[in-house]
């Protein structure tokens, strides 16, 4: 584990390990635009109590990557002499921005004042950096004026509240269930504020929650309702009925895709069931989903016992999207309030992991086996988190604070022995969780900081591309490939030391692949770090490590999972101007598929279609392709007039021959003030 690894070695031992260090954007209009959102963010937020605005930094931040992510992309793809640089496509522009914003599609809004932000420099004659901020200076405040404050604050991030997506199987069987679902939701509101007692970190106002409801059972799924009132919500699982159902497995995937298809980024998406999914076959593109919008799966699983050969897939799908699978029985769901409200609130995942019987030693007081697991936590976390899951319900966990005294937990399933732990300020230092298992058994362990001012990092790959030698935001990760790691310290930037940090690969085991980089900080933006690494053959994650501003050690791991692929699949026309579509229109959207795997194989194109615009039937296949030999797909396309303005769709597509498997999701929006695409 890196605990161990890093008390073995000093920092300065380390520091001869680590990658060149590259250049930073060098791009004016990069470096304005975030300085002028950043006067726009003080200037605009205002918190009343901690309620209003919980950990405002680290999401605006997330925001800011977007952004970035956008200029650096279109700076990448187009050159001056090709960009439509009219007055009238930046009208369009800025009609598009405020058209996805009052749609509440976010996300896509920032890409698009990115993408506005490039083309508005290439427009202008000067290039100076007075001119870039006047400009970026008008842009924010039209944005303000046609927003107004407060969806201004929300598109921006500068305060925001969070989407709880729930996911509930309607079968007969699941009638207990809803009930303590509706027990849950009611408790979503601070109960500390009722009461008087002592706030925790997530500690919220149930009109900081936006909601959204999706049901499944077989063969039904949706359609899926949205709500900004907990009351609206309660009412609606009121009028929920159960019926149908008598088999172990229900369409579940579809169910899961419902949701994530409208679900903001970096919200959780919570799926209650008793049974299998029998739609396994959508698998990879919920996983694929939920990776794009960093949302994180949980389970909250009651099985019988004939119903428990899926859990496993239910499994890889939490740990590739950080999330957690909670067997309980069904009385027991009543007690996970609390972690539904942890799980939306400034969470930041400080280490999880996956230990079989094996992989520990044996206890001398029983057949079973013994596993340590060290971690920090530093000063900042207000709220500790830990949840333990056994496969077999004879397992059993400890938690040690860092002078070795027992943590009570919170929670023990009675079932299943699954522990939940929730300490308030916990004490700063090495804390220790202890497990026994069976042998034969394995047990998932996740260790989270609650906090309004967490601190939390957000990141994304470039690669270099040959033909021009620019650094361009990358989708994929191919082995053994060299790539770029832009990364952001997020919420946390006047918490750390940024000497003494250090970034690494781990797998999803917590084990360190390899070391990154020091953290040392870009000249044009504080807190922003780049480094160089080496894509390694199996699936990993970004793990920060290094010290708080009072010398206490914090360490946080990324919420993806990233899975190298020997393929690459993504969109041939992918800056914001091709993703923005007409109401009323036809044509098609490309993409670009490469393998490089040592022969030539066959391979399976599947998509999903929502609103069934794409005129194509899933799965499509295409045979004998050549490694390194690219395939264009073209797959056609028809958007209703019907469809309302800033309508967003994700079509997620999976390609599968031989050992490749290449996945991508392509968002488009819809809206009448989409610039014609030259």
């Amino acid at each position: 584990m890196i605990f161990s690894f890093l008390s073995s070695f000093s920092l300065a031992m380390l520091l001869p390990l680590l990658f060149t260090v590259t250049a930073a954007f060098s791009v004016d209009v990069l470096s304005v635009t975030r300085r002028q959102l950043e006067i726009a963010e003080r200037d605009s937020r205002t918190i009343v109590g901690r309620a209003s605005t919980p950990n405002p930094r680290t999401s605006f931040y997330k925001a800011l990557t977007d952004i970035e992510q956008s200029i650096k992309y279109a700076e990448a793809k187009f050159s001056p002499s090709t960009i439509d640089k009219s007055t009238g496509n930046l009208i369009e522009l800025r009609k598009s921005i405020i058209s996805a914003a009052k749609s509440g599609n976010y996300r896509i809004g920032r890409e698009i004042f990115g993408f506005y932000q490039y083309v508005e420099d290439r427009a202008s004659y000067s290039k100076s950096r007075k001119r870039i901020k006047r400009s970026t200076t008008d842009i924010i405040s039209y944005i303000k004026t046609k927003l107004g404050d407060q969806t201004f604050k929300e598109f921006f991030s500068i305060e925001s509240g969070t989407t709880l997506t729930f996911v509930l199987d309607t079968t007969g069987s699941m009638q207990e269930d809803i009930e303590q679902v509706r027990n849950i939701v009611r408790e979503l509101s601070s109960p500390a504020n009722e009461v008087g007692e002592e706030e925790s970190a997530f500690d919220v106002g149930s009109d900081f929650y936006t909601f959204l409801l999706a049901t499944f059972k077989d063969p039904d799924y949706g359609p899926l309702e949205t709500y900004t009132d907990k009351g609206e919500l309660l009412s609606a699982l009121e009028r929920l009925s159960v019926d149908g159902g008598g088999d172990c497995n229900e369409m579940v995937m579809h169910g899961i895709s419902e949701g994530l298809h409208e679900t903001e980024a970096y919200s959780p998406v919570f799926v209650f069931t008793d049974a299998g999914s029998k739609d396994l076959e959508e698998k990879d593109s919920v996983m694929t989903l939920s990776q794009l919008l960093y949302s994180p799966l949980y389970f909250f699983l009651t099985p019988s016992p004939e119903c428990e050969k899926d859990i496993a897939d239910y499994e890889d799908l939490a740990m590739e999207t950080s999330g957690q699978v909670l067997l309980l029985d069904k009385e027991e769901l009543r007690n996970m309030s609390d972690f539904v409200r942890s799980a939306g609130v400034g969470r930041a995942d400080i280490v999880s992991g996956t230990e079989r019987s094996g992989s520990g030693r044996l206890d001398k007081r029983s057949t079973g086996e013994k596993h340590n697991i060290e971690f920090d936590v530093d000063d900042t976390v207000e709220t500790l988190v830990v949840t333990v899951n056994f496969r077999i319900p004879t397992g059993s966990s400890y938690l040690l604070t860092p002078d070795r005294s027992l943590v009570i937990p919170k929670f023990v399933s009675a079932v299943t022995n699954m522990r939940l732990y929730q300490v308030e300020k916990p004490t700063p230092g090495v804390w220790t969780l202890k497990a026994i298992t069976d042998r034969g058994d394995k047990f998932t362990y996740k260790v989270n900081s609650v906090s309004p001012t967490n601190i939390d990092f957000d990141f994304y790959f470039l690669e270099e591309k040959q033909s021009s030698g620019k650094l361009v935001p990358a989708k994929h990760a191919t082995p053994g490939d060299t790539m770029n790691l832009k990364l952001n310290i997020l919420g946390g930037s006047e918490l750390i030391k940024s000497d003494k940090s250090v970034v690494f690969l781990v797998d999803t085991k917590g084990s360190i692949i390899s070391t990154i980089q020091t953290l040392n900080p870009s000249k044009e933006y504080d807190f922003q770090y780049d480094g160089v690494f080496i894509v390694p053959d199996k699936s990993f994650k970004i793990m920060v490590y290094g010290e708080t501003e009072s010398g206490h050690a914090f360490t946080r791991t990324s919420q993806a999972t990233i899975t190298p692929s020997y393929g690459i699949l993504e969109a041939s026309r992918s800056v914001i101007k091709y993703r923005m579509i007409k109401p009323g229109s036809s044509g098609h959207f490309y993409f670009k598929f490469e393998h490089f795997s040592e022969k030539t194989t066959d391979f399976r194109l599947t998509f999903t279609n929502p609103g069934n615009i794409i005129e194509a039937p899933s799965p499509l296949f295409f045979s004998s392709v050549d490694s390194g030999r690219r395939k264009i797909i073209r797959l056609p396309y028809t958007v209703p007039s019907s469809i309302p303005d800033g309508t967003e769709y994700r079509v997620s597509l999976v390609v599968e021959g031989g050992v490749v498997k290449s996945t991508y999701v392509h968002t488009i929006i819809i809206t009448r003030y989409a610039p014609p695409t030259r």
